[in-house]
């Protein structure tokens, strides 16, 4: 009921001009909407994760009222740097993906590029290099793909038979165990390839399609060469709390993304939003600029150039409310 109330309201605002006024105003063009995206989706994904995956053609589409609507998209660095200077431009927007996932590089990319829109990649590098399946974006979509059943764990996991009922429950307690069993990479390609065989899913289809891989570092100099700016994300897709394992990720993933563009990266995103005050003086000394998180909002002038608010584009908003980000004025509704 109040998503209904809320697109309505909407509606009723656009109708009434509200979405051009504020979409002109002061307000706004001293702002900048980054936008966040994670992947486009394959197959079903969107379904099995609205948070994470769009549809190709949301995604598109998305991009064609960003190019045809009058909106200023800009390279993050610029952005950021006129953000800074009081120079930014009316309606200004930058785009951010995370992860690097190959959807970029096959379905997003193209897009961008059809409407000729920057784009800024934060990559994150382990399986950028070893190329099998993300095994917990894998699991998880696994695990969705058999809700309703019993599912036979035995030998994965300590419970042995479990409804799934709550796959999001399941899969946390399947992530826990292999936490625990501090697994190699390999070894979680193998428990995701045997929980493929007990669900009845292709994984050589789902491996050869590349549906939960990153990007090669070929793919990912391409897309560099082509108006993406690659930057980091930490190697292991993690934050820890001790400053040395800290910087070590943070090193190992500039490495990287320097060995494979030649360029040096100066921003951050913080993987899964997940960040601590601690990281900002960290990150100032390996020389990064500003960092992103999963807090909603615009940023501004005033915001912490380490704790830059982000807007994630989900499969659940509608055209209304996306619009309504671009202008400003869901800025001004209840955020639930």
């Amino acid at each position: 009921m109040l998503k209904s109330a809320k697109i309505a309201a909407l509606r009723v605002a656009r109708l009434a001009g509200i979405f051009a006024a504020v979409k002109a105003s002061q307000w706004r063009n001293q702002r900048l909407l980054i936008l966040c995206y994670h992947g486009i989706s394959f197959e079903d994904e969107h379904a099995w994760s609205p948070g994470l995956y769009l549809s190709l053609a949301t995604f598109r589409e998305r991009m064609r009222i960003l190019a045809q609507g009058g909106y200023c998209v800009l390279p993050l660095e610029e952005a950021l740097t006129r953000l800074e200077n009081g120079t930014l431009p009316p309606k200004s927007v930058a785009i951010t993906f995370d992860d690097g996932e190959y959807n970029f590089y096959a379905l997003a990319f193209p897009v961008l590029r059809e409407f000729g829109l920057p784009a800024t990649l934060y990559l994150s590098t382990y399986y950028c290099l070893k190329q099998i399946p993300v095994f917990d974006v894998t699991a998880a979509y696994l695990i969705w793909k058999h809700r309703g059943k019993t599912l036979n764990f035995s030998g994965i996991m300590p419970e042995e038979e479990v409804l799934v009922a709550d796959p999001r429950a399941v899969f946390q307690r399947l992530h826990r165990s292999v936490h625990e069993r501090n697994l190699s990479a390999d070894e979680k390609d193998a428990v995701a390839e045997e929980l493929a065989r007990r669900v009845g899913a292709d994984y050589q289809g789902i491996r050869r399609r590349r549906m939960f891989h990153l990007m090669t570092a070929e793919e990912t100099a391409a897309v560099a060469g082509h108006g993406i700016s690659i930057e980091l994300h930490t190697h292991r897709h993690r934050t820890p709390r001790d400053r040395g394992l800290f910087l070590k990720e943070i090193e190992d993933n500039r490495r990287e993304i320097v060995e494979i563009t030649g360029k040096r990266p100066v921003h951050f995103c913080y993987p899964c939003g997940d960040y601590a005050p601690d990281f900002f003086g960290w990150l100032k000394e390996e020389g990064v600029r500003s960092a992103t998180t999963c807090n909603l909002g615009f940023a501004s002038a005033g915001n912490h150039p380490m704790e830059l608010p982000r807007v994630l584009d989900i499969s659940s908003f509608s055209a209304v409310e996306f619009e309504g980000w671009l202008t400003g004025v869901c800025a001004a509704l209840p955020l639930r």
